[in-house]
């Protein structure tokens, strides 16, 4: 690839009407090279425009992508640029002191450098340069205030140990709170009959009737239960004045169940005869 040197490029830029369809070709492969030099597919436009008018539209395009005046490409394409005859002189100035610098003057000029910057053992050693470690910043963690941290404690004691004076009611209170609350009702679904006492606390009327003590089985000897069912038991083992017994028993704390007692006292006795 033929490379373009600095006075026939600058020739190009002062002389953009002079271009040849060498130097389209010259300017095809430099735009190859120098992919982002704005004047290259400016100048490769104008040659198109001059000799390949099929090519033209896609070059002028190229350039109008690169150009940093899209005015500027127009006029130059239309042949209406015009420079200024102060800058064609300086770069026509240019162009004349551009003269070659002998080879030796070169190697001369280089040897000198290389004394002067001591790169005679090779490159200078530098010392290397160690960026610090970024450091985390500590994270302090605040104290709880005393006052807060003495109340979440107090809660949790409290959730964690229920109060010690509460005391379970008894299998008798309950039974009895359970019976005074089916009563009341009752109660107010019949309007007529009086209260009975709301609370374990309030004191009972003395005429009242235990109900627990009425519902409660009869104790006998030797720690027997007066019940229908050990009655039962005692005539299956034949002992027919005991089951009478409990009967009379059961009929006597029983008023309401006399006459089903009394019955099955006569089965028992007619069943001895």
């Amino acid at each position: 690839m033929q490379s373009v040197d600095k006075e026939t490029f600058s020739y190009w830029v002062t002389h953009p009407d002079d271009l040849t369809t060498a130097d389209l070709q010259l300017l095809q492969e430099s735009l190859a090279q120098y992919p982002y030099c704005q004047a290259l597919y400016t100048l490769t436009a104008k040659a198109a425009s001059l000799h390949r008018k099929s090519q033209t539209v896609s070059y002028t395009r190229l350039a109008a992508a690169h150009a940093l005046s899209r005015s500027a490409l127009r006029k130059l394409m239309d042949n209406e640029f015009q420079w200024s005859d102060n800058l064609l002189s300086k770069l026509n100035e240019l162009s004349a002191r551009q003269v070659p610098i002998p080879e030796d003057y070169q190697q001369e000029s280089y040897a000198l450098f290389k004394s002067k910057s001591g790169l005679n053992g090779g490159l200078v050693d530098l010392p290397l340069i160690r960026i610090p470690e970024p450091t985390m910043p500590e994270i302090v963690v605040p104290e709880p205030d005393d006052s807060t941290l003495s109340e979440t404690t107090l809660q949790q004691d409290l959730i964690g140990h229920p109060e010690a004076d509460a005391v379970a009611p008894s299998p008798m209170e309950t039974a009895r709170q359970k019976q005074i609350e089916i009563i009341e009702s009752f109660i107010k679904k019949e309007p007529g009959l009086a209260p009975l006492r709301s609370k374990l606390g309030d004191p009972e009327p003395t005429n009242q009737e235990d109900l627990a003590e009425r519902n409660a089985p009869i104790r006998v000897g030797r720690g027997g239960l007066a019940t229908e069912s050990f009655a039962k038991i005692l005539l299956k083992q034949g002992k027919t004045g005991k089951a009478i017994e409990i009967y009379e028993q059961l009929s006597l704390k029983n008023p309401q169940k006399k006459a089903y007692f009394a019955a099955k006292i006569s089965e028992i006795k007619a069943g001895q005869s």
